[in-house]
């Protein structure tokens, strides 16, 4: 049934899109959990370190999915909004033309420049071995990981969140037990868990693609294709993809820094951090992913009450939501800790440490991310690319270099509650600035 989002009341209108979100997210980053088990109990520390070097490539890709996913699917609903469909169709299916053929090209080039990529990464001899098999099948199934998370991005945008979570939720079932079979099974070590990761990618692709190709909703494939599109969408999706770019850069810059300072042990403590950290920002980011649809919509619909209770209803969401997860992980990483690490593990102490300084941050994550993504929503783009640049790549390219100088490893870990601290003072004070304006149009 589709959802009534000028009529509902905001907090059951963004209840039915986050609970859908919240789950598909969460087995999302459950699976990332399991993969993560998998190699650290299969394959082992140096497993785990190979896998978070590669992580920036998934940043890479996440920030191209929003950068044209986001932005175009903000355009869209605010398109459906002020009942143009068409105009929606045509930059539903600009944006996936594009992003199928940029991301095969981007693949044949990473393959090409496979074993410098890695390098580049902050990889060295030891790792090497076990980063290559890694990348080697991200690179080459990565286009299927783009289209995935684009079409379920626009699939929640054209009222159908629970499709959007049935493709998440399948695609990473079918990628557990394939990782389970491929590592333990048949022994296929860093090839069959990268292999597993695009498995599941593609089976959650072809679910999500039957809405569209059916034209089961209001957005459907239009032979038609539009720069202007692409030019809006990319205006739009700059500022969540400038977050992930950052994200990704950060953690290129960390893993050079730990190798530096603590070798393949400081790299795995990252990596360990990171798939913790995707579970936890998962769930803040389905907050997110709650709230733009409803906000977009309605901001074009001129009904800006309720855009503006949907602010105020994920801001507390995710101000909550970070509270929670941060006292999880203070009293519960030495129990986690332990799902990771083969028994013989040197590294527990100090990744209990790490996690308990790091994750300090998520008390302020939570809402830089959802003022981000509403200023976003709501076509505030200049204001919502400060706040993202402020609290992924601005604090944390001044706090990261300094603190590993002067505190070494545990220097790291502390970079980025502070920046986090340091960017939510700077994501309240332009939406102070940024309300003037919606009261003003209101």
């Amino acid at each position: 049934m589709a959802k009534d989002l000028i009529n509902t009341p905001i907090l059951k209108l963004f209840l039915s899109y986050f609970m859908p979100s919240f789950i598909s997210m969460f087995v999302l980053s459950t699976y990332v959990i399991v993969d993560g088990i998998f190699v650290g109990k299969g394959i082992g520390e140096i497993g785990l370190g190979a896998i978070g070097l590669v992580t920036p490539v998934f940043s890479l890709l996440i920030g191209i999915e929003l950068l044209f996913g986001i932005g175009g699917a903000a355009l869209v609903s605010m398109s459906l909004g002020r009942n143009k469909p068409h105009k929606a169709r045509i930059i539903f299916s600009s944006i996936i033309y594009c992003l199928s053929l940029l991301g095969i090209s981007l693949s044949m080039i990473m393959f090409i420049f496979r074993e410098n990529l890695a390098y580049a990464l902050g990889s060295n001899e030891e790792l090497l071995e076990y980063v290559m098999p890694y990348l080697n099948i991200i690179i080459i199934g990565s286009t299927i990981i783009l289209l995935q998370s684009t079409l379920c991005t626009f699939a929640r945008n054209d009222k159908a969140p629970n499709l959007a979570m049935i493709s998440f939720v399948s695609g990473s079932i079918i990628n557990i037990i394939l990782n389970y079979i491929f590592i333990f099974i048949f022994k296929w070590g860093m090839f069959g868990a990268a292999f597993s990761t695009i498995l599941g990618h593609f089976f959650g692709l072809l679910i999500i693609l039957w809405h569209f190709i059916n034209k089961k909703g209001s957005l459907y494939f239009v032979k038609v294709f539009s720069l202007r599109a692409l030019n809006l969408a990319i205006k739009s999706g700059i500022s969540p993809a400038m977050t992930e770019f950052a994200f990704g850069f950060t953690i290129v810059l960390m893993n050079i820094l730990l190798i530096d300072l603590s070798g393949e042990r400081g790299v795995a403590i990252l990596s360990i951090i990171m798939y913790i950290g995707a579970v936890c920002f998962g769930s803040i980011l389905s907050i997110s992913h709650g709230l733009q649809p409803i906000a977009s919509y309605n901001f074009g619909a001129g009904q800006i009450e309720r855009t503006l209770k949907t602010l105020k209803i994920g801001i507390i969401f995710a101000a909550l939501m970070g509270a929670m997860i941060y006292i999880i992980l203070f009293f519960g990483i030495p129990y986690i800790a332990t799902i990771f690490l083969q028994s013989k593990t040197t590294i527990l102490d100090d990744l209990i440490f790490a996690v308990r300084i790091y994750f300090f941050g998520y008390l302020f994550l939570g809402s830089n991310v959802i003022i981000a993504a509403f200023l976003q929503a709501t076509g505030r783009n200049i204001s919502s690319i400060i706040v993202s640049a402020a609290h992924n790549l601005v604090f944390m390219m001044i706090f990261l270099p300094i603190f590993a100088y002067c505190f070494g490893i545990n220097g790291i870990w502390a970079s980025y509650p502070v920046s986090l601290f340091c960017a939510f003072i700077i994501g309240i004070f332009i939406l102070k600035k940024e309300l003037k304006y919606f009261k003003g149009i209101k």
